[in-house]
């Protein structure tokens, strides 16, 4: 995978080539990162925001929000072999001083109140993990005000209805549905 954009444009990004993953392909990643630049002013907030990408994988959309000028990421992962891979890109891009690495389940960590102003969801597809995700970042009150959620979910995904009143945009891309979430 390489980064599209920014100043670490065409990096390339290294990953274990397994199941367990399903990389954000890049016309996903542009579109996300299009629509936050026009539609959410991302060059007004960006250099002062932490994103927290909560089921990193690869961390491709939290390295490419770097590239774009996010000030600061999170990057949680769970599963130690894909951690390592992403801890090997972190370092190889000397990103270790704008990025905080946590090898853990999301739903174990606990979150910091009042810090993430975008948050990048993309848990496995087919479950529930979206919604669940949404309530425990609400529940313990880790986003600062006017944040943004962008959800990568399966095409058919269900927020919970509680939810509604905060989606700002929804795109599908083939099997694929991009939300965006925005909390005053």
């Amino acid at each position: 995978m390489i980064i599209t954009t920014g100043i670490y444009k065409f990096k390339k990004i290294h990953t274990l080539k397994s199941h367990k993953l399903r990389p954000t392909s890049n016309k996903i990643r542009n579109a996300i990162f299009n629509i936050l630049v026009n539609k959410y002013i991302m060059n007004t907030w960006s250099a002062k925001a932490h994103l927290l990408d909560a089921f990193s994988g690869s961390g491709i959309v939290a390295i490419e929000g770097l590239s774009r000028n996010i000030n600061k990421v999170t990057l949680i992962e769970a599963d130690s072999t894909v951690f390592e891979y992403l801890k090997k890109n972190i370092e190889a891009l000397d990103l270790k001083k704008k990025v905080n690495l946590i090898n853990d389940n999301f739903f174990n960590t606990r979150l910091t109140k009042n810090e993430y102003f975008l948050v990048y969801l993309d848990p496995p597809y087919f479950k529930n993990f979206t919604n669940l995700a949404i309530k425990k970042i609400l529940d313990e009150k880790a986003l600062k005000k006017g944040a943004i959620i962008v959800s990568e979910t399966d095409k058919n995904y269900k927020y919970d209805k509680y939810l509604n009143q905060y989606i700002s945009t929804q795109k599908k891309y083939g099997n694929t549905l991009i939300t965006f979430f925005k909390f005053l």
